[in-house]
């Protein structure tokens, strides 16, 4: 007790006097923050915080305007009982650390804060072999669980570990993966996944009854990996909480899905106060490396691991954070798919190679959304294929599309079933960050008059199939907005099939230049970038010079950014993509002349950069010219670099 009291008086004298203003929560919003192992010193533990950082912390919050608050105020807060105070905190620890016993439960006692501690049942008597710390036996954990302080949640059993998930043997988190089986070559089913899930909440929840005398009402979940299975499944257990790990403030409306913050690095005291007058998260400015997975693909899985290599090796040399990666294979280069790298039920598999590059990006913290076609798949089946296709109208008479990629009409329910089962195949084979919408997300002005689109059409038209341009001026822009609206409502639906297995997934959708300079192009495009700003997570503009004909590349840059700014906030989910090759002559574009193009776009005020195509076999672009423009970790620069120092560096 005497050194609780030694560490409490030097927490008093750091974090005394004015500090720093910390921002207002809104109202019935809080923050809750993860801890794990609280040592005296902390060793090679990148998520323990030391004793006395960790007092500094709660006194830089209690002397600060912060309430720390219990889960029975979140839960009457939830219920329009009460509302919470302005800046609130739930302490939350995880693993059941002999830290937590033998320190902070004391210390917690002292300032009459409450808390949560998240039991893993099985590391109780078999600890982790990873974790090198005393764990709490279940005598301690039994004497814990009579503090009125303490609430004790659920940390499920067998689920805080990897299990292989694909034919390379990657392993992914227990919880959200589905088990591959090297020996049949094949995926755990839908029904043995979820029994596995329910069998393992079930086993861990009877065991803190049993030890404790604990009736579980919440659940942390592992890693903080969940999907909407492992959700249905701990609510049919009567479970009422659940925890996750993201850098955001939790709000009271959502009991399913409440994000903590979890410290890692052991940060300081003015570390800690720098990220909570952020909430806790980072603002990070995308650096985007758009790539083909066809160019990794080989049928030898020999060179294909080689190029794979190579590819990873190109991604850590130019310190990007985020990919696109490529989900399909288009090895023709015309745009229509024909295969997918992923099991699925719609189309053919070219190869299972997908999740193996995801995997192999995302554990070296690099962010990947899978590139995804909106409607030019082509289905195997050439009479089903053509019957959903897009129709042009002609002469009053409705051909399918030959107009660029060969897509499917986004009127037909059975083209979006079709779509909603592939995105579903993909979100469950691959551990992905986000989704990037393929540039076929269009319809121009003489489409879409396939026999559903008529059907939208002549509810505009009053009912009559009259030519488009005998339309009103009333008329035409309401199917204008229809096509334009029909397009984003077919994302939604795939959205929610994709949050359904990643909740926290990010969407962003590829647009036209012409979109962001000339609005009347929603005519012939049907997109909209004002819609679109509110209609996604990101918007990615394909700011191509060249292939629009730009006469001064530079000036057309910067007309884009401009005009971009025009819109509130657009600026910050708005990410500029340039291009590296030249298509109408089939070449690379000199990377001097790429870089340029890339700090034209940041010098006139963009946020997020990035550029297709990439090739890690010819090095175009060349990564020792562009990586100090696509490095997220030297952007920005403290200094002019000149094309002397952009030779030095490899």
């Amino acid at each position: 007790m005497k050194k609780i009291l030694l560490i409490l008086l030097i927490g008093l004298f750091v974090v005394s006097g004015r500090g720093f203003a910390a921002p207002e929560a809104a109202k019935n919003t809080f923050l809750v923050l993860c801890y794990h192992d609280i040592p005296k010193e902390v060793n090679l533990d990148e998520y323990g915080v030391d004793q006395e950082s960790f007092i500094q912390q709660i006194e830089y919050l209690r002397t600060h305007g912060y309430h720390f608050i219990s889960l029975d105020d979140v839960m009457r807060a939830h219920k329009g009982e009460k509302t919470l105070p302005e800046k609130a905190v739930l302490l939350t620890f995880d693993d059941a650390y002999l830290s937590f016993y033998e320190f902070v439960l004391p210390m917690l006692k002292l300032y009459g804060y409450p808390c949560i501690l998240a039991v893993e049942t099985a590391w109780i008597d078999k600890p982790d072999p990873e974790i090198r710390v005393l764990l709490m036996n279940w005598k301690q954990l039994k004497e814990v669980a009579r503090s009125n302080l303490v609430e004790i949640a659920c940390h499920a059993h067998n689920l805080h570990q990897g299990i292989v998930y694909n034919p390379q043997g990657n392993t992914n988190w227990a919880a959200i993966a589905r088990k591959y089986n090297p020996q049949t070559k094949a995926y755990e089913t839908e029904d043995a996944y979820r029994k596995r899930i329910h069998d393992d909440l079930v086993f861990s929840k009877n065991i803190l009854h049993d030890q404790l005398g604990v009736s579980a009402r919440v659940i942390v979940w592992p890693y903080g990996r969940y999907n909407q299975i492992c959700i249905n499944e701990a609510k049919s257990l009567g479970f009422e909480v659940m925890f996750y790990l993201e850098d955001k403030l939790a709000n009271i409306n959502d009991l399913n899905a409440i994000p903590r913050y979890v410290f890692a690095n052991n940060p300081t005291i003015v570390e800690f106060i720098k990220r909570l007058k952020r909430n806790f998260s980072e603002d990070l400015m995308q650096r985007v490396l758009h790539a083909d997975l066809d160019l990794i693909y080989d049928p030898d899985p020999v060179q294909q691991e080689e190029n794979l290599n190579k590819f990873i090796e190109r991604v850590n040399v130019m310190k990007v954070n985020t990919v696109y990666l490529q989900a399909f294979s288009d090895d023709k280069g015309v745009g229509n798919i024909y295969s997918v790298y992923f099991p699925n039920r719609v189309l053919p598999m070219r190869a299972d190679f997908f999740s193996r590059v995801v995997n192999q990006l995302t554990i070296r913290n690099i962010q990947v959304y899978a590139w995804m076609p909106m409607l030019s798949i082509v289905l195997p089946n050439t009479t089903e294929n053509d019957s959903l296709r897009v129709r042009e109208l002609k002469d009053n008479k409705k051909f399918i599309s030959s107009f660029w990629y060969a897509r499917l009409s986004p009127f037909n329910e059975d083209v979006r079933h079709k779509l909603n089962m592939l995105y579903e195949d993909m979100a469950i084979n691959a551990r992905i960050d986000g989704v990037i919408f393929l540039d076929d997300g269009y319809l121009n002005d003489f489409e879409d008059f396939s026999p559903e689109g008529v059907l939208a059409y002549e509810k505009i038209s009053d009912g009559k199939d009259i030519p488009y341009e005998k339309l009103t001026k009333e008329q035409r822009q309401r199917w204008i907005k229809e096509k334009t609206e029909v397009l984003i409502e077919l994302t939604e639906e795939l959205e929610k099939t994709v949050r359904f297995y990643r909740p926290q997934a990010l969407f962003a959708r590829t647009l036209y230049a012409e979109v962001i300079l000339n609005p009347k192009s929603e005519e012939w495009l049907a997109q909209n970038f004002s819609k679109s700003i509110q209609s996604y997570d990101y918007v990615a503009i394909m700011a191509y010079p060249l292939m629009e004909k730009a006469n001064n590349p530079v000036k057309w840059l910067r007309s884009l950014v401009r005009e971009v700014k025009k819109y509130p906030h657009a600026i910050e989910k708005t990410i500029f993509k340039v291009q590296t090759y030249d298509w109408d002559k089939k070449r690379w574009i000199n990377t001097k002349t790429v870089d340029k193009w890339l700090r034209t776009l940041v010098d006139a005020g963009a946020v997020h950069i990035g550029y297709y195509p990439d090739s890690y076999i010819e090095n175009k672009p060349d990564d020792r010219m562009i990586r100090f423009m696509m490095s997220s970790e030297d952007f920005p620069f403290k200094r002019k670099y000149t094309v002397k120092d952009l030779t030095l560096v490899k």
